[in-house]
């Protein structure tokens, strides 16, 4: 017969209280997550001992390069390297900055089209000149069509750019000569893009 270890006739069962009470405000500060700077320039001319814009760094902040130039609209990351911490590219925000399809209307072989620099890009740094914008287009015709565009310095503020075009259709119908002025209105397919200017133009 085993032995007796505990013997009791009372039996208490006990159970949660009727409040709980959670305290959530209590305890250290984590550290902040990534965060994104948007400045002109390339970010390692602008961070000087772990800070940029008098703001502390932490790693993997990130970086958008507004100026205009070959590192246009790049996304920086703030990284560890061997000699040091230190920004480097991740990727093109914005490789494509403005493509539309606009109605023209040409009288006499010309025409013009205005576009608001806002409209294709935001600048905070250096203002930008004529020099700024390369411009790639085609002209949508049934026949072939010979044409050139020219940009006008642009007229402080600079708040639009203007496209000045001259075009002639071919039209060996037409008797007197194969090429005609244009004079209708047509579809010119334009790409934009923001480039850093020669420094000889």
């Amino acid at each position: 017969m085993p032995d007796v270890l505990l013997s009791n006739d009372d039996v208490t069962v006990l159970g949660p209280p009727n409040t709980v009470e959670v305290l959530v405000d209590i305890g250290p500060t984590g550290t902040r997550g990534s965060k994104v700077f948007v400045g002109s320039g390339e970010p390692n001319n602008l961070t000087s001992s772990g800070t940029i814009f008098g703001q502390s760094l932490i790693l993997n902040d990130l970086y958008i390069n507004t100026s205009p130039g070959t590192n246009y609209a790049y996304m920086y990351q703030y990284v560890s390297e061997p000699g040091g911490n230190t920004w480097i590219e991740i990727l093109a925000v914005n490789p494509t900055l403005y493509s539309k399809l606009h109605t023209t209307t040409y009288v006499d072989g010309q025409a013009s089209i205005t576009i608001p620099i806002s409209n294709i890009v935001t600048v905070t740094g250096s203002p930008l000149t004529a020099s700024n914008f390369a411009v790639q287009y085609s002209i949508s015709h049934t026949h072939a069509v010979a044409s050139t565009v020219t940009i006008p310095a642009l007229v402080a503020p600079g708040t639009n750019l203007v496209l000045n075009f001259k075009a002639a259709e071919y039209h060996p119908e037409s008797g007197a000569s194969d090429w005609i002025d244009l004079n209708e209105e047509v579809i010119t397919h334009l790409f934009i893009s923001v480039v850093e200017a020669d420094e000889e133009s």
